[in-house]
């Protein structure tokens, strides 16, 4: 209870002793105003903000100022000196014995009430950041005309805008008037240095003129020239100098031309006289990644002659491999004739022609495929008697089946490999039953596979002892086929054959037995009249 009465007498008499004055170790900003009266305080602290508020300075990479009235800057002098005054005593006992002690030992400050724009000071900042940023120059290298040229490089800089706005408000707060320009330098990644070290590598390449030699053949490329190939390119902080293939592709362009020549194929050309070989070419080719990498590791070690690399640039089917693979044998063949059927119009033989000369000449390689409806298809045709589903009609093409059915039968014999045949609803007078084969652009077709080593040669024509002829050449395959077809049924309503296939090769039989079973359905003429297979005679095989 005495100290507690200590205390407040004391607390009384501190109170009673600085009525009307500002605690004693007060200051407000830089400006010491303990001790004294509200209007005492009042001209110190005006007289202490009014250089530094007139002009407000940032030092930095620029010396700048800015006046009161540029920031818009109000110092509320009433206001601060009120909160001087009020410390130590507002607040509890204990927030006023802090201040009181504060004030005492020199560590009792108030900031001074201060208005200003900031969106004003902020543009003020960034007026400044616009002149005072700048990007890095980096160091590089350029040649022109055989001359290396060095650029140098410099450092950028950019203004911290917010962090220099901090910097000023507690310039203001303080009434110091002195503010730091925030911001930081940028170094360029590449320095003049590292530009000075690529310009001589550089220099090697244009150190003097290149010859280049292949066989007899010279030419010379000038430092120029070889500096226009030059690049120097940034990459991991460093110029990365080397040779641009395309430019230097584009520079070489007319030794490489010259030292370029493509290869001709051999071709086989059906003729009367059955396939003529046209000669291959041998090529050359310019070994360009070879060359070009001996180009990019000599020059930058200064050598200045090199040889272009050139190899043999060989067909892919040669003279000697086209004569190899020409047909020369007939091994396979098939007739039909073309008056048996009940339509001898003169426009039915004119679409055997047609389609016959459609594939007549064809060169067939080994493995691929021939379609029927590839080479006839695209054709026109005359409006002839054709048969659909079984139905006697008219329709452009009458006969294709004819000269179909013939080559079917010639690749049979061939040996060859049957990839699609479709029969007929009926049987026909002209083609023996179980070994026709119907197309229909679109739907039905008639492919075979070329499966010997060398070309086929596929020939069919029209001729006027009334048959159609078709031929398939190849080289020698030591293959005999024998063909026929039998009925296991033959009656009004239908029939059904089966057709046979005997294979010998090389004197030994190999298959022998059935490859076909075909059903067939009564024809009906033009008329209406129902024809069953029994009124129809069998054509016979006349391979």
């Amino acid at each position: 209870m005495i100290a507690c009465a200590v205390v407040a007498v004391l607390v009384a008499f501190d109170y009673w002793s600085n009525a009307g004055r500002i605690y004693r170790g007060v200051d407000v900003g830089l400006a010491q105003v303990g001790g004294k009266t509200l209007d005492e305080a009042r001209g110190v602290v005006e007289a202490q903000a009014a250089r530094p508020l007139a002009e407000i300075r940032l030092a930095g990479p620029e010396a700048v100022s800015f006046s009161r009235d540029e920031l818009g800057i109000s110092l509320e002098t009433g206001a601060t000196l009120r909160k001087a005054y009020a410390l130590g005593r507002k607040g509890n006992i204990v927030q006023r014995l802090e201040d009181r002690l504060g004030a005492a030992w020199g560590v009792a400050s108030v900031r001074p009430e201060i208005t200003y724009e900031p969106d004003v000071a902020r543009g003020k900042i960034q007026e400044l950041a616009g002149r005072l940023d700048k990007p890095t120059t980096e160091g590089s290298v350029a040649v022109s005309n055989g001359t290396v040229q060095v650029r140098p490089s410099d450092e950028g800089y950019e203004t911290d805008v917010d962090g220099t706005l901090a910097n000023l408000e507690r310039a203001v707060g303080k009434l110091s008037g002195e503010a730091a320009i925030a911001g930081r330098t940028l170094e360029p990644e590449v320095t003049t240095e590292e530009a000075e070290e690529a310009a001589a590598r550089a220099e090697e390449v244009v150190s003097g003129p290149v010859t280049l030699a292949a066989g007899e053949k010279r030419w010379t490329l000038t430092a120029a020239q070889a500096g226009r190939a030059v690049s120097a390119t940034p990459k991991d902080g460093r110029l990365e100098v080397a040779l641009d293939r395309e430019r230097l592709r584009a520079i070489l362009a007319d030794p490489l031309a010259e030292l370029t020549v493509s290869p001709r194929e051999a071709s086989l050309v059906p003729g009367g006289a059955g396939v003529t070989v046209v000669g291959s070419r041998t090529g050359k080719a310019v070994q360009e990644d070879r060359f070009f990498a001996e180009l990019e590791a000599g020059l930058f070690e200064g050598r200045r002659e090199y040889e272009i690399l050139v190899a043999i640039d060989e067909p892919e089917l040669t003279t000697a491999e086209a004569e190899a693979l020409k047909p020369t044998d007939l091994i396979g063949s098939y007739r039909t004739d073309y008056t048996l059927s009940s339509d001898k119009s003169p426009e039915r033989v004119e679409n055997l022609k047609i389609a016959s000369n459609a594939v007549s000449g064809k060169l067939l390689a080994p493995g691929e495929i021939f379609s029927f409806n590839e080479l006839a298809a695209p054709l026109s045709y005359k409006e002839t008697h054709v048969i659909v589903d079984g139905k006697e009609t008219t329709a452009d093409g009458g006969g294709l089946c004819q000269v179909a059915s013939t080559l079917f039968n010639a690749a049979n014999y061939a040996g060859l490999e049957i990839v699609e045949r479709n029969a007929h609803f009926s049987e026909l007078p002209y083609i023996r039953p179980g070994m026709d084969a119907t197309v229909w652009f679109g739907a039905l077709d008639m492919r075979f596979k070329n499966t010997t080593d060398g070309y086929l040669l596929i020939q069919e024509s029209v001729s006027d002892d009334g048959h159609v002829y078709a031929s398939i050449y190849g080289r020698p395959t030591g293959m005999q086929v024998q063909m026929n077809s039998k009925p296991t049924y033959r009656g009004a309503d239908s029939s059904e054959w089966v057709t046979y296939k005997t294979v010998t090769e090389n004197g030994k039989v190999t298959y022998d037995g059935p490859v076909f079973t075909t059903g067939y359905q009564p024809l009906v003429d033009e008329h209406g009249r129902t024809i069953p297979p029994t009124e129809l005679k069998p054509a016979p095989i006349i391979p």
